[in-house]
Order: C-alpha cells, then structure tokens, then sequence
C-alpha cells in the first residue's frame, strides 16, 4: 500500500505542510512524484521480466486505469508501455 502524506504526517507527529517540505527538500521531489516513480520502476521491472503484461503490470503496483498508468509511464520512462519490453 503506497503511503500518503496524512498517513505520514500521523506517523511522524509533523504537519502534512511540514513533511512535504521536508521531502522535497530532501529529494527533490514531492511525495506524490516519488511514489509514481516508485510504482513505474516496479512496473518496468515487470514488464522487462516478463512476468507480466501491461495490464496485470498496472494492477500490481497499484493503477485501477490503465489509461492512467499508461500517462503515468510515459512520462516517467519516455516510452509506451506496451513498447517498454520490447525496446
């Protein structure tokens, strides 16, 4: 399950303002960038392997729409993803 940043804040006993400073202070990114990065190397991972296909790939790490994944991908890798295991 992907943490969000209430989550976190409630973790820490910090602000949700506080945190997401302090994350993209950090890395340089806001949380929401990371876990989408986080979830498409995942799903990169997968579709490299074989293991699975778009589809089952999207669902895996999360994504309810494949038309949301599919954006998602593109902009993290610069690739379909249904070209990513072919390249």
């Amino acid at each position: 399950e992907p943490m969000n940043l209430l989550e976190l804040s409630k973790a820490t006993s910090c602000s949700q303002h506080y945190i997401s400073r302090l994350f993209s202070k950090e890395t340089g990114m806001t949380l929401s960038r990371y876990l989408r990065a986080v979830r498409i190397k995942k799903a990169s991972e997968l579709l490299a392997t074989g293991q699975m296909n778009v589809t089952e790939a999207a669902l895996e790490v999360g994504y309810q729409s494949l038309s949301h994944f599919a954006r998602a991908f593109r902009e993290e890798k610069g690739i379909n993803p249904s070209n990513f295991n072919q390249s």
